[in-house]
């Protein structure tokens, strides 16, 4: 981030150094500790202030103000009490009346009137039985009180001018508990009141917490004639406040002939400190309240940083390690790319390889992964799977490499590094989680480097801005792909730079990808924290070429959804539910939930971590975890239609001759029958001919003994979906026969993260359509939407027959709606690491 903190500081000091807060509005804060403390943070505040109320260039001009940090309550409350005399000065300066000297505002005559009545009766004698002996007793301290407060009353409405209207009126939305406290703030210089306040015709400032723009209507038209400024503060996840968007905003001035010329919501960050952190907010923010593009103006925490002359915090310090490029890890890549074996490549197990320190790990790691053990310690199942069913040769192939690829490492002699900066006083080093969950790759570590007994590996989860103990990192993450985010990560943690920390990475395995998240990242803050402020007076443009030239020659061949796959659940954030009569719960952030009000009659599918920062107010909302309908029900079964399937089945087994017996066998009974009639071996290299001639690979000859030509054996199908597909066209077994072996795959295997998250991904897009209201053509919307469905979701892989899709998903629908049953929401929390 040292590109972007500094450009964007070096321009920031020139702004707050032009601008000034005017005299009255920082006299009238009352924290003069606070306000003299954070005085150029509230310059900052009141210079993006000056041109929210300035421009003129839309009907209703509007502005999302976003902290990146979580304030304290003290300076939140401060904040507000800004805001709040900003805008009644500003009011009050623009009041038209004012400019007719001929009016008089009778009420705010009569109001000054009252309280210099009250004044002169306060004034005229003490009361009886009060006393000034000894500093007063109760009696005189509560009427010396009294004649305090009245006379502030009187000195506040007596300093207005006479014409003033209290025509220009800001609406102010706002949580309960912040409206309580900055009413104790203005009860003797009322700069605000409650929306039901008898004191409104006398204010320029209103406060709401629980109305509807409707039910203010409703109760007072002439109120809401008289609003100007709408502004929403700190409140954007009470659930009532989504009827302030900005969509309905525009919809009253059009239809209704109102008169809302300025709308601005102002937000914080919660939690710890990451780019996704800002863009999550931005994007409710937009979609909840219907914002234009680009009319977020987020305030980074490294400029209040800075502005407070804090102590500046930079990136963790990398030391790349070796040569950059390795022409074994790169024939390494194409080897595991041209065999779909992913996981061998995947950054997981590059941080594996990277603590090759010895003979002893490397053996270790060529065993673990390529012995005909069914199981391993480091890869999944499935990959597992996929190396067994290659080929001999290929298999030594893959081993060879990596042993090449091992030995280049340990050459680098990161042993010798990892001693030395252990040797200033380090007692933890930060490894993949992969790495922590293998003990004995963790005790070859710990006999290899000769640790003492008090040392600790620990996780990234155990990283954090505010953790001061000093670490060595031997382990790479950054900031991944949206959605797919990794926090805590190389690029975005910070510390000061006298804080003893540290991470060594071979760099042909990680330098290119770090160049290039950086440039990503980089551009992403740029993107999102463009605005008409930034790009005026901030440089934008420039600071874009300085982005430019960051950008690194080559795009790292990363699959994110596949990273997310392999990745640990270390990385990812935990929620606890707590729904009506119901154990609290635990579950992901990017878990799925159906979601409804007490009518239940729409419904939506949101992220737990979406849900966390809605607040419902009095207003029930009722959830369903979208993973408990698939675990209850088996949906592939279901959404079939047994009798045309029954009839496709009864045409394969005529045609292929196989009787009652079991049609997921079908392609292994075939293939049996060609081993017996020429040969198992002649029949294998005419196999591994024809699969060559379409660009893939044979699995290994004993493989195929054991269960290709096997009809007992318990393998479904070949794991790779194109393999299998060439394979029925070698035996010509017609397609509908890969569809309806993907449903009994899917069907025995429902447990599967890959087969749940498909289906989960169409049930949402299902759901956010509208498929599951009440009152609805679900066909239509279904007939409407089929472009859509057909080319984001792999309608094949879900068992779905794409020529009878229409029929199928509306089947799909009045499947899952008898099992929605969704319970009241208690409680959510997000449980920190």
């Amino acid at each position: 981030m040292e590109i972007i903190n500094q450009h964007i500081n070096t321009l920031l000091k020139k702004n707050i150094q032009k601008k000034e807060v005017k005299n009255n509005l920082f006299s009238s804060l009352s924290n003069y500790k606070l306000k003299k403390r954070f005085k150029n943070v509230l310059a900052y505040f009141d210079l993006i202030l000056d041109y929210h109320i300035q421009d003129k260039s839309n009907d209703i001009n509007s502005i999302h103000i976003h902290f990146e940090l979580d304030f304290s309550d003290e300076l939140e409350a401060l904040l507000f009490e800004f805001i709040i005399l900003k805008l009644y000065f500003n009011s009050n300066l623009n009041d038209l009346n004012k400019q007719n000297k001929e009016y008089k505002n009778h009420l705010l005559k009569d109001k000054v009137e009252e309280l210099q009545r009250k004044n002169k009766i306060l004034n005229a004698r003490c009361p009886e039985g009060a006393s000034a002996k000894n500093g007063g007793n109760k009696i005189y301290k509560k009427w010396v009180l009294k004649k305090s407060e009245s006379n502030c009353l009187y000195t506040f409405f007596d300093s207005l001018d006479l014409s003033s209207s209290f025509s220009i009126k800001s609406l102010i939305n706002c949580k309960v508990r912040e409206k309580q406290e900055i009413i104790k703030i203005f009860k003797l210089t009322p700069y605000a009141v409650d929306i039901d306040s008898n004191q409104i015709d006398l204010a320029y400032n209103c406060f709401n917490t629980d109305y509807t723009l409707n039910e203010i209507d409703t109760q007072n038209s002439r109120l809401v004639d008289n609003i100007k400024n709408i502004i929403l503060f700190d409140c954007e996840s009470k659930k009532i406040m989504s009827s302030f968007s900005l969509q309905e905003i525009e919809k009253w001035n059009e239809e209704y002939g109102t008169n809302f010329n300025r709308y601005a919501i102002i937000t914080f960050g919660k939690g710890h400190k990451s780019f996704n952190s800002i863009r999550n907010k931005i994007e409710m923010i937009k979609e909840r309240f219907k914002i234009p593009q680009n009319a977020t103006y987020t305030i980074l925490g490294s400029e209040i940083d800075f502005l407070l002359r804090k102590k500046e915090k930079t990136s963790i310090p990398v030391d790349f390690l070796g040569f950059d490029s390795c022409s074994f890890w790169d024939a390494f890549l194409l080897e595991t790319g041209i065999r779909d074996l992913y996981e061998l490549r995947s950054l997981k197990m590059m941080n594996i390889y990277s603590l090759c320190l010895n003979e002893d790990i490397k053996c270790f790691l060529l065993e673990d992964l390529f012995s005909l053990n069914e199981s391993s310690e480091l890869i999944t199942l499935t990959t597992k799977q996929l190396i067994l069913e290659l080929r001999e040769e290929d298999i030594e192939t893959l081993k060879d490499i990596l042993s090449n690829v091992l030995d280049f490492i340990i050459k680098i002699n990161l042993t010798s590094k990892i001693t030395e900066f252990l040797n200033n006083d380090i007692s933890t080093i930060i490894v993949d989680d992969s790495v922590v969950k293998c003990p004995k790759l963790i005790s070859k570590l710990i006999k290899t480097i000769n640790l003492p007994s008090n040392f600790k590996f620990k996780l990234w989860s155990e990283l954090s801005n505010s953790n001061s103990e000093a670490a060595l990192i031997l382990s790479y993450r950054d900031q991944g792909k949206y959605p797919n985010n990794f926090h805590p990560n190389l690029l975005e943690i910070t510390k000061e730079k006298d804080e003893n920390f540290k991470a060594l990475l071979i760099s042909f395995l990680f330098k290119h990808q770090y160049s290039w998240s950086r440039y990503n990242l980089y551009n992403d803050y740029h993107k999102y924290l463009d605005h008409n402020i930034r790009q005026n007076s901030f440089g934008w443009d420039k600071l874009k070429n300085l982005i430019r030239n960051e950008k690194p020659s080559l795009n790292p061949n990363i699959d994110w959804n596949l990273e997310n796959e392999y990745s640990s659940s270390d990385q990812r954030e935990f929620y606890k539910i707590k729904s009506k009569g119901k154990s609290s719960k635990t579950f992901y952030g990017s878990d799925l939930f159906i979601i409804s009000d007490e009518s239940n009659t729409t419904f939506r599918v949101e992220r737990v971590d979406y849900l966390s920062e809605l607040e419902f107010d009095d207003r029930k909302m009722f959830i369903q975890n979208l993973d408990e309908i698939q675990e209850d029900i088996n949906i592939y079964e279901k959404i079939t239609d047994t009798k045309q399937q029954d009839e496709e089945l009864s045409v394969i087994r005529e045609r292929f001759d196989i009787g009652h017996e079991s049609v997921g066998r079908l392609w292994k009974i075939l293939l049996k029958q060609k081993s017996d009639d020429r040969g198992e071996s002649k029949l294998y290299s005419e196999l591994k001919t024809y699969l060559e001639t379409k660009n893939l690979r044979i699995v290994s000859y004993s493989y195929f003994k054991k269960n290709w030509i096997n009809p007992q054996s318990d393998s479904i199908a070949p794991l790779s979906k194109r393999v299998f597909i060439e394979l029925c066209e070698y035996l010509d077994i017609p397609k509908i026969y890969f569809i309806i072996i993907q449903r009994i795959r899917n069907s025995s295997k429902l447990s599967s993260r890959k087969s749940t998250k498909q289906m989960n991904q169409l049930l949402k897009d299902l759901f956010n359509d509208c498929c599951f209201d009440e009152n609805i053509n679900v066909r239509s919307i279904i007939s409407q939407k089929l472009f859509y469905y057909k080319t984001n979701h792999p309608i094949d892989e879900l068992g779905i027959d794409e020529n009878y899709l229409v029929d199928n998903l509306v089947v799909l629908t009045e499947l899952i709606q008898p099992e929605l049953k969704l319970i009241e929401l208690e409680t959510i929390e997000k449980i920190e690491a």
